[in-house]
């Protein structure tokens, strides 16, 4: 009868250990959250909630205070196509933007823009555009605008689900233009005529109108002594002239950090015009001393044919045109650019002519990304058999393809060293350029590389069409776009061109879906069999209605009976159906509180579990070592046995 005591409070024990590992659990959760409230770990795939290392620069970077105001319709939520799980993460991402940003330099709102409602009007001063959701002009609204302490506004108008990978880009831009809000400034230097010619009757480029939305946009003409440090990017578009003052310039401009964007074109179609018969286009030689410090070359005298990307045209003459491949004129669609480039993101179609393609030096220490390539199917094309013989039938019989896919357009990164290690060349007439000098990079090379010019030409991608008396530039194709898209690219803060988009939370959670639509199985016969019945009634109430019409008799009461009994049945269907509905979503609903249930709770009380196991099996084991010592022990007392 001994035994009963101590086994109830061994009892008593285990469920102290029990009470006291949940109350420890809870409380470290509590401590846990408020001591490091910065602190996540992050386990997806993708990385997903942890902020690149481009965007913590930005956040750090802000040196007044910011506004950002997230416009949310609550209707949002109950939309398909993933809006839910798109805005919940819209959501996480701002509060992780704050939680990152420096002490109340980033201020998040959030509203739900109802009709008609003061915060409705704010959404549409804040550039927003509303979705319309029904034929009465209701809007749905869901975007983000900004401001700064100067009453700069800058807005992402609509967050499409679609632009998912890239939104923590699109936040970090957002941000990085409200706390730099001046337009960047951006030079070009080359003899590309982009600001017209006599063949355009000295008419800009449309290229051109485009890049002056968004920055500050000049070109530089004769020699350049310095590239003042105001200028962000520089252009350099097919620079076939260069003499050695504004070679140097162009050197120290990188060598001090500056941003380049090259457009460097073996085989120029836009520049052969008034060429004798046979004469190559003007090349970029010059430029040579300065893409071997970088690492990188556009081979001149070949151009790339590619057959899966050749625009058709119309070859022949005397009655015998043909529709033919025109192997040097490329449409590039989503297939042949980087599909995980800020840049590419939203562009579907890219038209290149006569481009080059771009290869790495031997020794070189930059990287080079592609951005645009061709197929494997690509070939290379004497750029003189095509300036001599622009025959699509000819260019096709003497093509061969290469068996690999060929670089059109590149990120050339990382470090570089001065082309003129001997400071500056002859014909530098800055006074200060031997004092300023620079051997090595200040900051890693930020340049990117075209192989084709005439892709800014404006036949390249618009077509210019007169309505009333006016001229309109309507674009066929993205190349103003991509340009305006890498100058947003290198005008940021350095880490926002290695922002790279990323998966999207909707990772599938396939066992709970096959248990859905298991749900959903069990419920369709169901629901298809009372939906046939109730056509069936709707239709002979039609049937006797139309029979009443035609003949122009009224009913019997008989048939009124009929047609009351029918409408009856109608609505005690419509009321099976939405009871066959209803627990169609409460067993869906019962099976994601199961896995919820399961994932919340299964974990913490496994770990309760397998404490209490190993409380109860650490105390057996003292009382058995215990109990050990008393009868090894020479001086234990006798216990008898107790009587029963």
């Amino acid at each position: 009868m001994r035994n009963r005591p101590e086994r109830a409070h061994r009892g008593w024990h285990a469920a102290a250990i029990a009470a006291a590992a949940a109350v420890v659990f809870v409380a470290a959760n509590v401590t846990v959250g408020n001591l490091a409230k910065t602190a996540r770990l992050d386990l997806t795939q993708e990385r997903l909630h942890t902020l690149a290392a481009g965007t913590r620069a930005v956040l750090a970077g802000i040196d007044e205070p910011i506004t950002l105001s997230f416009f949310k319709s609550a209707v949002i939520d109950e939309l398909g196509g993933g809006f839910a799980t798109h805005a919940r993460r819209v959501d996480e991402m701002l509060e992780a933007f704050r939680r990152h940003a420096g002490d109340g330099m980033l201020r998040i709102e959030r509203y739900d823009p109802i009709a008609y409602s003061p915060a409705e009007d704010r959404a549409l001063a804040a550039g927003l555009e509303g979705i319309p959701i029904s034929a009465d002009g209701q809007q749905i609204f869901f975007g983000i605008g900004g401001i700064n302490s100067t009453d700069d506004r800058e807005a992402i108008a609509y967050l499409a689900p679609e632009r998912g990978s890239f939104l923590e880009y699109d936040l970090a831009r957002l941000i990085f233009d409200l706390a730099h809000p001046d337009k960047p400034q951006v030079a070009l230097i080359g003899a590309l005529p982009v600001m017209g010619d006599a063949a355009s009757r000295y008419q800009p480029w449309v290229v051109t109108e485009v890049i002056r939305q968004f920055f500050d946009f000049r070109q530089l003409g004769g020699t350049v002594d310095r590239i003042d440090d105001a200028v962000e990017i520089l252009i350099l578009a097919q620079p076939s002239t260069l003499d050695p003052a504004t070679l140097y310039a162009i050197d120290q401009f990188v060598m001090r950090g500056g941003r380049v964007l090259a457009f460097l074109d073996p085989s120029p179609e836009v520049m052969t015009a008034g060429l004798q018969p046979g004469m190559p286009p003007p090349g970029f030689a010059d430029l040579a001393p300065l893409l071997e410090a970088w690492g990188v070359d556009v081979p001149a005298g070949s151009i790339v044919g590619d057959p899966a990307t050749a625009v058709m045209v119309e070859a022949g003459g005397g009655g015998r045109s043909r529709i033919l491949q025109y192997l040097p004129w490329l449409e590039l669609d989503r297939r042949y650019m980087d599909a995980d480039s800020v840049v590419l993101a939203d562009l579907e179609r890219l038209t290149l002519s006569s481009a080059g393609h771009i290869v790495a030096r031997e020794g070189a220490a930059t990287e080079i990304a592609p951005l645009l390539v061709s197929s494997p199917e690509a070939g290379l094309l004497d750029t003189m058999m095509v300036a001599m013989m622009p025959d699509p039938a000819g260019l096709l019989a003497a093509y061969a393809p290469g068996g690999e896919a060929l670089t059109l357009a590149a990120r050339v990164s990382g470090p570089v060293a001065s082309a003129f290690p001997d400071g500056p060349p002859e014909g530098v007439t800055d006074e200060d350029a031997a004092e300023a000098h620079l051997d090595a990079a200040e900051t890693p090379l930020n340049l990117v590389v075209v192989a084709d010019a005439d892709m800014l030409a404006d036949r390249s991608w618009v077509q210019r069409q007169r309505l009333l008396g006016q001229s309109y530039a309507l674009p066929f194709a993205n190349n103003g776009d991509f340009v305006v898209n890498l100058l947003e690219t290198l005008s940021g803060a350095p880490g926002l061109m290695d922002l790279r988009g990323r998966g999207t939370l909707d990772r599938p959670f396939t066992l709970l879906d096959d248990m859905r639509r298991a749900a959903e199985r069990a419920f369709q016969a169901r629901e298809r069999a009372l939906l046939a019945r109730i056509d069936e009634a709707e239709a002979q109430i039609r049937q006797l209605q139309e029979r009443e019409a035609e003949a122009g008799i009224l009913l019997t009461a008989e048939q009124q009976e009929t047609i009351d009994r029918f409408r009856a049945d109608v609505l005690d269907l419509r009321a099976e159906l939405r009871d066959v509905r209803n627990n169609l979503r409460q067993d869906v609903e019962a099976v994601e509180r199961t896995v919820k249930i399961v994932n919340i709770w299964a974990v913490p009380a496994a770990v309760a579990l397998v404490a209490m196991a190993l409380a109860l099996v650490r105390q057996r084991r003292r009382r058995r070592s215990a109990a050990l010592a008393v009868e090894r022990s020479p001086a234990a007392p006798h216990r008898a046995e107790a009587p029963s």
